[in-house]
């Protein structure tokens, strides 16, 4: 995918990350220890839950060193000296998440699926590293909290970023299929409220 485009909408969506990170947190039954945040889309939610949870880390997988290398750069006025400390970048294919020898008690991700994941792998590989009883937050919109202003003023300019990128438009029972592919079906509850999410706790 164009690195531009990415970069663009990343920071087009600015005034979103907030109030999805208030979305997801109010799925937590407790402060996560340990946050995993997926795919290129990254950054905005992740950086807004550690300010929403003093005590969480945050990891940020990003599938090419291109991503990794301008991340601190595009994300810099996010970044305060607090969250530069429990924040850390790797590079790892979204399918396999290489990422040894830890698990994770809140995974999100944003996006990605009308993207990438059309057979429900992604997805999958996010389950595996959850912690049990953690949660997967994941799916794509403008989250129940933005403010319909704000939606207004950016929905015109993200449809034409994400069209020019090859987003795929998911029905419902897309989404299901998703879901189903991964092996998830049975434990997902599906979200349209403020876009189309998944919400998968983990046993």
């Amino acid at each position: 995918m164009d690195l531009n485009i990415i970069r663009d909408i990343n920071k087009l969506w600015l005034p979103v990350y907030q109030g999805i990170a208030r979305q997801i947190a109010e799925h937590c039954f407790s402060q996560p220890e340990q946050i995993l945040e997926v795919g290129c889309f990254s950054g905005g939610i992740g950086l807004s839950l550690l300010k929403e949870f003093p005590q969480s880390t945050l990891t940020i997988a990003l599938e090419t060193e291109e991503l990794v290398s301008t991340f601190s750069t595009d994300w810099q006025e996010s970044i305060d000296k607090k969250c530069a400390e429990r924040c850390r970048i790797v590079s790892t294919p979204l399918a396999p998440l290489t990422i040894a020898n830890q698990f994770f008690d809140l995974v999100i991700c944003r996006g990605v699926f009308f993207f990438l994941d059309t057979n429900g792998t992604i997805l999958s590989e996010m389950y595996r590293l959850l912690s049990p009883g953690g949660l997967v937050f994941a799916g794509g919109g403008f989250g129940s909290y933005t403010h319909p202003d704000i939606i207004k003023q950016l929905a015109d300019e993200s449809r034409r970023l994400n069209y020019a990128l090859g987003r795929k438009v998911f029905s419902r029972q897309e989404f299901d299929r998703v879901l189903s592919n991964a092996g998830l079906a049975g434990h997902a509850q599906v979200i349209e409220d403020g876009g189309l999410w998944a919400v998968i706790r983990k046993p």
